[in-house]
């Protein structure tokens, strides 16, 4: 009777559909999260949104390109993208409260009560619709007039320059625009990102699509605040823009340290005309804030100062470079600035400060989790982390991740061999980069802190293109 029911389990595992993770519903914070979020499921990105990357990759949100992808422009077009086989397949999983690779990085935030920094809230607004998205995220180029010390080749020219990245053509052209019309008169939310939007010509290109023919599509710009001339003030008196300007510091000498190249008093007159626009067009204006090693004190007053203008503070996380990032300070300066903030009481008068203080507090909260995981690690890694280390940490998760999803529909590793395969192919590469000591501590506590996202993206990637991208992102 025994074996009958060992055999018999055998064979259900073989050919009951294995989808992965599945979002626990039974979690008092799932069960809060969704409630305050008025939700049944973690995110509704791959049934409204595509997001468009720099290299032509299209997929559901900026984490899921780091992984799977929809297609790859031109080779696949706008309309293949959303109906492909990809997409449905997560749409699926999605839908039915399972977890597709890449989530975990939104899951992981709600488990820490990072409700509102969730990425996945982005994808809260408006009504899908099963024809075709009615959001999308323009990455489309990184063309950028600044080298900010937190930035990367990836999201600005001139840092790319300066590794000696030579800038390749731009897959998205005329017929991407031709293709983009169809799809516009059916958008609600529009988001534009860079580089520096406003010296990526093609954006100015699909403004006019938007403001022709579906002017009541939601436009949201992320700018760094120094473009501001007549061609740019010419646009904004077409249409009504959501503006989210990025100032990470109040004090000139710092702003143009963190900021390089960009001059203060330039981009608080433009934050100025920025500002006064949104309040005559009754739109949206947003000040985006990194916080540093090198600003950390600043988070207060920035907070007080967006409160003084009445108007939403977004805090960003910054995982690299290691000299920039705060998680990746000792216990003792994490603690330091955990007790800094702490000094620090906020009353509401408004929901604006309501939202800016309860950002401020999942701040503090998140810089809370980072301090008990660097504790954690000193106690259970002392020492220097050794590449033999560092790999076998990576064999061994990608082993017993193999167990739980190589029945997944949307894995391509079915069996071991393809399994060995793959962990051979991002174990050379890792070997390729000859990480310094640094960066393997960094590295090793890094996947630590965000196994089942990283995990989980090493599994599912499609190429050695996003096993690279992936790295990249893990040793900051």
């Amino acid at each position: 009777m025994k074996n009958q029911k060992s055999l018999h389990n055998t064979l259900k595992s073989v050919f009951q559909k294995n989808h992965g993770s599945k979002l626990d519903t039974t979690n008092p914070i799932v069960k809060e999260y969704l409630n305050l979020k008025n939700k049944n499921n973690l995110c509704f990105a791959p049934s409204k949104n595509l997001f468009f990357g720099t290299d032509g990759t299209i997929s559901g949100c900026f984490a899921q390109s780091f992984i799977l992808s929809y297609g790859k422009y031109p080779e696949t077009n706008i309309e293949q993208a959303w109906k492909s086989t990809t997409a449905n397949k997560i749409r699926k999983l999605t839908k039915n409260q399972y977890l597709p690779p890449a989530c975990n990085l939104c899951y992981t935030q709600v488990l820490e009560k990072n409700y509102d920094v969730s990425y996945a809230s982005v994808y809260d607004q408006h009504k899908e619709h099963t024809d075709y998205p009615v959001s999308m995220e323009f990455y489309l180029d990184n063309t950028c007039n600044l080298e900010c010390i937190m930035c990367s080749p990836e999201n600005s020219s001139l840092i790319a320059k300066k590794h000696g990245i030579s800038k390749k053509k731009s897959p998205y052209n005329q017929k991407f625009l031709d293709e983009l019309r169809c799809f516009i008169p059916n958008l609600k939310h529009t988001y534009f990102f860079g580089g520096e939007p406003f010296l990526i010509p093609i954006y100015f290109d699909i403004w006019e699509q938007i403001i022709n023919s579906n002017p009541n599509c939601l436009i949201d710009i992320t700018t760094n605040g120094t473009v501001l001339n007549e061609k740019v003030k010419s646009l904004l008196n077409k249409a009504k823009f959501n503006i989210n300007i990025s100032i990470d510091s109040l004090q000139k000498d710092a702003f143009e340290s963190i900021r390089k190249n960009a001059k203060f008093e330039t981009v608080m007159d433009n934050l100025d005309y920025f500002y006064n626009y949104c309040k005559t067009q009754n739109t949206k204006f947003f000040i985006s804030f990194c916080p540093l090693q090198q600003n950390w004190e600043e988070i207060p007053d920035i907070l007080n100062f967006a409160n003084k203008l009445n108007v939403g503070l977004v805090y960003n996380r910054v995982w690299n470079p290691t000299d920039s990032a705060i998680w990746t300070l000792n216990p003792k300066n994490l603690e330091e600035i955990i007790n800094y903030l702490e000094k620090y009481k906020f009353k509401p008068d408004n929901d604006i400060h309501n939202f800016n203080i309860n950002g401020f507090n999942t701040l503090k909260n998140q810089i809370k989790i980072w301090h008990k995981s660097a504790l954690d690690f000193n106690v259970k890694y002392t020492g220097k982390i050794n590449e033999k280390q560092v790999l076998d940490l990576i064999n061994n998760e990608l082993n017993a991740c193999y167990k739980e999803n190589h029945r997944n529909f949307l894995s391509k590793i079915k069996n071991k061999k393809q399994l060995n395969e793959r962990i051979e192919a991002i174990n050379s590469l890792i070997k390729e980069y000859k990480l310094s000591e640094q960066e393997k501590n960094i590295f090793y506590r890094n996947i630590i802190m965000q196994k089942a996202f990283f995990i989980n993206a090493f599994f599912f990637a499609e190429n050695s293109d996003k096993f690279r991208k992936i790295i990249n992102l893990i040793k900051s």
